[in-house]
């Protein structure tokens, strides 16, 4: 007891594990994914946004423990089959952030940033009200839809803000102020078809020792460059060069697909290919291709 002990050092934590599946804003259980909404919760635990304010409200607890950074392979919560892996991670298991990653930013960095949900590709939804939450560090945020000012709110950067919006495709853009001045703004873009495949990796160059590994997303765009968040294309992968391909994934826990591959279905618009380095100086050419789509390569030094 806190207030009858108020000398006493307190040490303590307390625990979230929510649900939640990359790029889903809807629950779904015949393929087994769960809304980034975060409203499913198992009982023996809370969201993430209660397990933050808690600490904030309570300074004699010591921190919270997050269960998980990565979501993982086994214990598929709260569904079942087809699922095979976890939900609980802040970043799916391919390391791409979800939803969630964006609250802590916000909570714990002071770099300005705003972050919106959901994607802005709902066309059988137009005129239907959408639940758009923010994140952000800023004073205020506001939020415009098409041009038009739905409002301006005050920020908790401990908490999200809220907003029912009205779908109609465009443009719905996140400006996020201190001091009354704009700072920093994030613009959601209603995307087209998809066209065009992009490479993006950590590393441009590796160590030719057999070991080094470079992590390569893989994105869907459209014909502007607009990352397509719906996207499930199958991209076939190769390579040349001294390397190989280490391994793929898409951070869907419901994904039936071989990891030790050289194809892999994109999820909610991206995917990943590993390249390890061979023994020996040179270029690894990844060069990534789909029914459809505009092919992409990337170039990767070995030294």
């Amino acid at each position: 007891d806190h207030e009858q002990f108020p000398d006493r050092i307190m040490i303590g934590s307390e625990s979230t594990s929510c649900t939640t599946t990359r790029g889903i804003y809807e629950n779904d259980t015949v393929m087994g994914y769960c809304s980034s909404y975060g409203d499913q919760i198992p009982e023996w635990s809370c969201s993430h946004e209660k397990s933050w304010q808690d600490i904030v409200k309570h300074p004699h607890l010591t921190g919270i423990f997050v269960w998980t950074g990565f979501d993982y392979r086994g214990e598929p919560t709260p569904h079942q089959w087809p699922c095979i892996g976890s939900h609980f991670g802040v970043m799916d298991s391919c390391g791409f952030p979800k939803d969630a990653y964006f609250y802590y930013k916000a909570a714990w960095t002071d770099e300005p940033m705003v972050h919106v949900m959901p994607h802005w590709n709902w066309l059988d939804k137009v005129g239907q009200e959408i639940n758009v939450w923010t994140y952000s560090n800023c004073e205020t945020m506001e939020l415009v839809l098409n041009g038009q000012s739905l409002g301006e709110k005050v920020v908790d950067r401990n908490s999200r803000m809220e907003w029912k919006v009205k779908y109609s495709p465009g443009e719905l853009i996140a400006i996020g102020k201190t001091a009354d001045k704009e700072i920093v703004r994030k613009v959601m873009v209603t995307a087209g078809h998809s066209s065009i495949i992009t490479l993006e990796s950590d590393k441009i160059t590796l160590n030719a020792n057999d070991t080094d590994v470079a992590m390569v997303k893989v994105s869907i765009v459209d014909h502007a460059g607009i990352i397509v968040p719906t996207a499930d294309n199958e991209i076939l992968f190769t390579i040349e060069g001294p390397g190989k391909i280490l391994g793929v994934g898409n951070g869907n826990p419901s994904s039936h697909e071989p990891d030790k591959a050289t194809r892999r279905r994109a999820f909610n618009g991206h995917c990943l290919v590993i390249i390890q380095a061979a023994i020996g100086k040179g270029e690894i050419i990844l060069r990534a291709s789909s029914t459809s789509l505009d092919s992409a390569a990337i170039v990767i030094e070995a030294v």
